[in-house]
């Protein structure tokens, strides 16, 4: 996920082993494959990034609030997120389909609200009359 857009760029249904965050990895775009990481400190993102790109938070450090948000949000719009729930999926590429339409959803809500930063900083500027 993108810190600066909030925008979900893949996701892989599974546990946090190193094969699914290879899978996870091979689904991101290439563009965003240079930049840092930030997760949970698991041993499987250690293990799978290299350490200049990898930076492991500590415990309510505030740096996977922005995941953490996005999984709030996903668990809101998708019921069978939530830990108990009757709503639960059969299917796995039936929860895989259901979560993918929660992300474009959450997606879209994400570029609207950055568009909005973007003209409100464009007006600032333009009353200030100064560029940013």
């Amino acid at each position: 996920m993108s810190r600066y857009s909030g925008q979900l760029l893949a996701f892989v249904l599974g546990d946090r082993t190193w094969d699914n965050v290879a899978r996870l990895w091979s689904k991101i775009p290439r563009a965003w494959q240079r930049r840092l990481v930030y997760t949970d400190g698991y041993g499987a993102y250690a293990a799978f990034f290299s350490p200049w790109q990898h930076r492991s938070c500590e415990k309510f450090d505030g740096g996977t609030c922005t995941v953490e948000g996005v999984n709030h949000s996903l668990r809101h719009r998708c019921g069978a997120l939530v830990r108990r729930t009757s709503a639960r999926c059969r299917d796995q590429s039936l929860l895989e389909k259901r979560i993918h339409l929660s992300a474009e959803a959450h997606n879209r809500a994400g570029q609207r609200r950055l568009k909005q930063r973007i003209r409100r900083r464009q007006r600032s500027a333009k009353t200030t009359g100064r560029k940013r």
